[in-house]
């Protein structure tokens, strides 16, 4: 699952590895920790599916003190592109090669990279073709040139506190898999928020910091181990009671107090402090204290602390519906069944009814519950951002410039514990409905002190999010991507976040047949402009609203082209999104026919338009593979519109 290996290789390496995942050696580390960057810099946002992998690796064997990689042939150039340095650009310095009978080996000091299954016949001639030998790319005999080593360390300085990060993600590199499944693009990239680097991966088209390892809630066995940090294991007793100190005074425990830190961890996951729940949070600062200590578990102080996994709370409101469990998950549960029983009665609304097991399972919950937050407080960043308090309501804020965009980042979080994460004055034409402003998050956690958490956590996201926002009446993006002037449906397809395809088309004609009276042709706009506000008017129009792909405004060129026109294709490739070819030559026969006509109507002639097209080389206008069912559903649709629904059903039913 992580990294893309046969069972039979990954057996082989085993029995060697103290680790499912074998963690480097620091010098291994740096060393694939820049070329992994030099790696995302040179892809950017690309599909796997045409480079044989995430960036262009099938798989790859880690261990100790090398990295085994096998890449794509094809990607042999792209590679040499992304690693070949030149001085003052990008690349890595210093890197050099050797032909092995294995492979070919790229060495810095003290790392070892083997692209596994490649002649130095072959290597050398990708070398040829991409000019390498005017680059630091060179032989292994080959002494450093003049200025090689300040480049050097100037790249390692520049990730270092990244590199392990870096290292144990391109160790697991086909994690990445599952999360192109929407889009179809692996997009990583780096950015620093309040003087720290980060990694973001917005696969899905939304920005996330958090680790592949926590986003994907993968097995603990394939979680990085690593260095504990330089100033050594967080303490969550002293962490917990600094936080409610700072943030909400009037709640800190006395010094007197008994338990003072547990007191505090109740409050701050939102529990009151009854003696069961007191003695509950000190078993969970017990238990942190012991992961935290654990270089097995380092991976917990990544990607702006484990606050990240606590925005999983409220269920599957921001990342998905199933929150990662904390390392000491299990410990923190192995209690008496008795105490789990106790516990669970605490957050039982029906007593009666609910069995020992369940009340024990709600136990379990708890104590998993106050483990989050007290790795959350822990592990909060030293650089974070300073809070005013507003001395009428006690409603924290922070608020500071958009480092690359016109406008503000605000953070909010009110005493009852919501806080909100939001993007103001950003000046963008197709927000003037919505007050200028994209808030990014906004969401209710337990307590004040734990609103701050979570903000500053979500803020590392939304200070790179306005590339990826979009509009919420028309779905387009508020900063639009730079286009070719002669777009094809292929490209259009290849850099798109969504693609229609005739599959969800389908179902949805149906549905259109029993609702659409009439609509207008393309050459009397897709949108209207009477009577305000602006309505969908044509089959293509209604297609986007109901399936939420971009839209153009009244008044632009693609307002009154059909899809299948460059102009109409340079707009959905503005916005990252697509129809497949089935779908474009369906719609631009529907919406040619002038003035107001019947659903039936454009319907029979853009039947005709498909019965009419080859649709085996309409098929390869499209970049992904198009197997016989779907062909099969585009020769098999009906004639009358009134079957549409019992064709797509019939179509399910056989599938």
């Amino acid at each position: 699952m992580a990294t893309g290996e046969t069972e039979a290789t990954a057996r082989d390496e085993l029995p060697d590895v103290e680790h499912l995942i074998p963690t480097p050696a620091p010098e291994q580390a740096r060393g694939e920790a820049r070329i992994f960057h030099a790696l995302i810099t040179a892809y950017g946002r690309h599909r796997p599916t045409l480079t044989g992998g995430p960036f262009g690796i099938r798989s790859l064997t880690p261990r100790t003190d090398e990295l085994v990689v096998r890449i794509a042939p094809a990607q042999m150039d792209r590679w040499i592109d992304a690693l070949a340095h030149r001085p003052g650009g990008t690349g890595v310095a210093g890197l050099r090669w050797a032909g092995l009978r294995e492979g070919i080996a790229l060495t810095l000091p003290g790392m070892r990279l083997l692209l596994a299954d490649i002649s130095e016949t072959d290597w050398r001639a990708a070398l040829g073709r991409r000019s390498a030998d005017q680059s630091s790319l060179m032989p292994h005999w080959i002494p450093q040139f003049r200025g090689e080593p300040e480049y050097a360390a100037a790249q390692d300085a520049e990730l270092a506190a990244l590199a392990d990060h870096l290292c144990a993600t391109l160790r697991r590199i086909r994690l990445l898999d599952a999360l192109t499944r929407i889009s179809g693009h692996v997009h990583l990239f780096t950015t620093r928020h309040h003087g720290s680097l980060h990694l973001i991966e917005a696969c899905e088209a939304t920005p996330t910091v958090l680790p592949l390892w926590t986003s994907r809630s993968v097995p603990l066995a394939l979680w990085p181990a690593g260095p504990i940090p330089a100033p050594g294991p967080a303490d969550p007793r002293a962490a917990v009671l600094d936080l409610l100190t700072e943030i909400e005074p009037a709640r800190a425990p006395s010094g007197t107090a008994d338990h003072p830190a547990a007191h505090a961890l109740c409050h701050i996951a939102g529990l009151t402090t009854d003696p069961l729940l007191v003695q509950a949070a000190e078993h969970a600062l017990d238990v942190a204290t012991r992961v935290l200590a654990d270089p097995a578990h380092a991976s917990v102080y990544a990607a702006g602390g484990w606050a990240g996994s606590c925005r999983t709370y409220p269920e599957g409101t921001v990342h998905g519906s199933n929150p990662c469990l904390p390392p000491g998950a299990e410990a923190v549960t192995d209690l008496p069944e008795e105490t789990l029983q106790r516990l669970g009665q605490h957050f039982s609304s029906r007593l009666s009814d609910t069995s020992l097991a369940d009340l024990a399972s709600a136990g379990r919950e708890e104590l998993v519950h106050l483990l989050d937050w007290a790795l959350a407080v822990a592990t909060r960043p030293a650089n974070r951002p300073d809070w005013t308090r507003d001395r009428t309501d006690g409603t924290l804020q922070h608020t500071q410039p958009l480092p690359d965009h016109d406008g503000t980042l605000t953070l909010t979080a009110t005493t009852t514990g919501v806080y909100r994460v939001s993007l103001d004055a950003l000046g963008l034409s197709d927000l003037a409905d919505e007050d200028d402003t994209v808030e990014w998050e906004g969401e209710a956690a337990p307590s004040q002190s734990a609103a701050v958490l979570l903000a500053e956590h979500a803020a590392i996201e939304a200070a790179v999010c306005l590339p990826f926002q979009r509009e919420h009446r028309k779905q387009r993006l508020l900063l639009p991507a730079a286009v070719s002037a002669d777009p094809t449906i292929r490209s259009v397809i290849a850099g798109a976040d969504y693609v229609l395809g005739f599959f969800t088309f389908a179902s949805v004609l149906g549905r259109l047949h029993e609702r659409v009276c009439s609509t207008q042709g393309v050459a009397d706009g897709h949108w209207r402009s009477d009577p305000p506000p602006d309505g969908p008017a044509t089959l293509t129009a209604l297609i986007s609203d109901w399936c939420a792909l971009p839209s153009p405004h009244h008044g632009e060129a693609a307002n009154t082209a059909t899809v299948d026109s460059p102009t109409y294709l340079r707009h959905l490739a503005a916005h990252r999104a697509a129809l497949d070819p089935f779908v474009t030559r369906y719609l631009a026969a529907a919406d040619t026919l002038p003035g107001a006509r019947t659903f039936e109507e454009r319907h029979l002639a853009a039947f005709a338009a498909l019965r009419t097209t080859d649709l085996s080389a309409l098929a390869r206008t499209e970049i992904r593979p198009v197997g016989e069912r779907l062909l099969h559903l585009v020769r098999s649709m009906p004639q009358d519109p009134a079957q549409l629904t019992a064709w797509y059903e019939h179509h399910l039913d056989q599938a």
